[in-house]
């Protein structure tokens, strides 16, 4: 099948760049809450995070020009979940923003639930680019890169079952930092692609 042209731009790994670089403060943050002994409030980390995330769905939606030739239902799919998995960060986003004014609603069953739900659509975006980018020779650094995450979302939702969610939502402690590197390998290898294409160009 015929590749459809796509003109890279710098936004293409910006996106993964910029998640990079908040989930690395996110994970700062998590880290200064649990060792120091001042009682940051919960924005500290949520935002970071929340920014992070939400610009790594964008760079999984910039990346749909580049794979949708090479297996358009699986990166439709991929399309898809990062889409469910938006609209879940947003309504969690409102909800963190409006417990911490409103008072303390981040435990409650509801919000675990929406966090699960948000987890499983970003697995689901995330494995289908990456199984789309592994099949190709030419991108499966990139394909590597972006199955650091569905192994970190996976472990969490994992232990999540088993032990509980409050359990499975703590491992972010750890996990996310595996995040921050994973999304600015995944911007670096972007970068590099664009770079040889537009000299090849």
């Amino acid at each position: 099948m015929q590749n459809v042209q796509h003109t890279p731009t710098p936004w293409d790994a910006r996106f993964f760049l910029i998640a990079g670089g908040f989930m690395l403060i996110n994970t700062l943050c998590l880290w200064a809450r649990h060792f120091s002994g001042y009682q940051l409030s919960i924005l500290w980390p949520a935002i970071p995070a929340i920014i992070g995330l939400a610009s790594s769905v964008l760079g999984l939606y910039k990346l749909l020009p580049r794979i949708v030739s090479r297996a358009p239902k699986l990166a439709k799919w991929g399309a898809g979940f990062a889409l469910a998995a938006l609209l879940a960060l947003s309504i969690g986003a409102c909800w963190v923003i409006a417990s911490a004014v409103l008072g303390d609603a981040t435990r409650g069953v509801g919000m675990q639930a929406l966090i699960g739900l948000f987890m499983v659509a970003m697995v689901g975006a995330f494995i289908c680019n990456a199984l789309v980018c592994l099949r190709d020779p030419a991108s499966r650094t990139l394909g590597m890169a972006l199955s650091v995450p569905v192994v970190c979302w996976s472990l969490m939702l994992l232990v999540g079952m088993l032990y509980g969610a409050e359990v499975g939502l703590a491992l972010d402690f750890y996990t996310n930092g595996l995040l921050a590197l994973a999304f600015v390998w995944a911007s670096r290898v972007i970068r590099s692609d664009t770079v040889a294409g537009s000299q090849v160009a």
